[in-house]
């Protein structure tokens, strides 16, 4: 095991050094009218998460005695890697919603068929079409919630950790070690924008990680036959976003207009602390992990998940009605 911990080591120092050098190269995120910052921050430490995955993801399999790449991984990472680079530069340029759609419908598409790979044989249209709908929510929902420090990332490393553990357990140690090493990258960015941030994660981190939490919700569901494992993971987020359009949708409010509406950050707004939000939802996460590993019963698993959500709601709703924080 002494040449997985070394790589896993370089993993770690690459991460750290691209995200020290993007602090210096200081590609600012102004604040605008949406913003929970107050002074211009460096974004793009999510270059340093995607850029040490994908370049020591595969020398970690060779480590292990593996394929560099297989098909599916490959293809999989050509997805990953595409949106990545698309979202930088949407970053920088800000582009469409449509285009961003397209570029993750494309991304999306390459992450099927890896999955396709893996499986075997094809999914069947039904099961290719929830698979689809599922990544893009999920890419989506992950960019959403990117708004506080730490709340997106942290998120999706704990709920890669945990996933790679049930995948382990599983006896599929080659899809944990890839969601193991996801979870070393983002847990490496953590210190760097939380509770605190010397940088954002940017488009690239938040839409290229959510991509592989996308497909981490595949991989259990295919490898496990655990359709849940990482909808209650990911049960805060999923739940926040899905809350926010249906209720923006019944207000009349355009879906695709940029707001400050979610949940976490009306909490934010009223003045609960920022690192208590984000604790908040990593909670969430350990919590859906909990569940998924104690209970056996699928309409037990949801409605246990959805209790805590529902106890939030209305605490930062009664909060909203209590504080005037305007139009929300």
């Amino acid at each position: 095991m002494a040449f997985p911990i070394l790589v896993f080591i370089g993993m770690i120092l690459g991460c750290a050094g691209v995200i020290r050098q993007m602090i210096r190269v200081g590609v600012m995120d102004v604040p605008g009218h949406r913003s929970s910052h107050t002074r211009p921050i460096p974004k793009g430490g999510g270059i340093g998460i995607m850029a040490a995955f994908v370049i020591g993801f595969p020398v970690l399999r060779l480590s292990l005695g593996l394929t560099p790449l297989s098909v599916p991984l490959g293809l999989t990472l050509g997805g990953v890697v595409l949106l990545a680079v698309f979202s930088w530069f949407d970053d920088i340029y800000s582009f469409p919603a449509v285009h961003k759609l397209s570029a993750q419908a494309v991304a999306a598409l390459l992450v099927l068929l890896g999955a396709d790979g893996f499986h075997g044989c094809a999914l069947g249209w039904v099961l290719e079409g929830l698979g689809f709908i599922w990544l893009l929510y999920v890419t989506n929902a992950l960019n959403f919630i990117d708004g506080l420090n730490g709340l997106a990332s942290g998120t999706m490393a704990l709920s890669a950790a945990m996933a790679a553990f049930a995948l382990f357990y599983g006896h599929d140690a080659e899809h944990g070690w890839t969601l193991a090493a996801l979870a070393v990258c983002l847990m490496t960015f953590l210190p760097f924008n939380f509770p605190r941030a010397a940088i954002f994660m940017g488009d690239v981190g938040s839409q290229g990680a959510g991509l592989m939490m996308g497909w981490a919700g595949l991989v259990c569901a295919v490898s496990l036959h655990d359709f849940l494992l990482m909808p209650v993971l990911l049960f805060g987020v999923l739940y926040d976003v899905a809350f926010t359009l249906i209720r923006r949708a019944f207000a009349g409010d355009s879906l695709m207009q940029a707001h400050r509406g979610h949940l976490y950050q009306i909490a934010a707004r009223t003045g609960v602390p920022a690192a208590t939000v984000t604790l908040t939802h990593w909670g969430f996460a350990a919590w859906g992990a909990f569940l998924d590993r104690a209970v056996t019963i699928p309409v037990i698993i949801v409605a246990a998940a959805l209790l805590p959500q529902i106890l939030w709601t209305v605490f930062v709703v009664r909060r909203a009605r209590r504080c005037d924080i305007g139009r929300w």
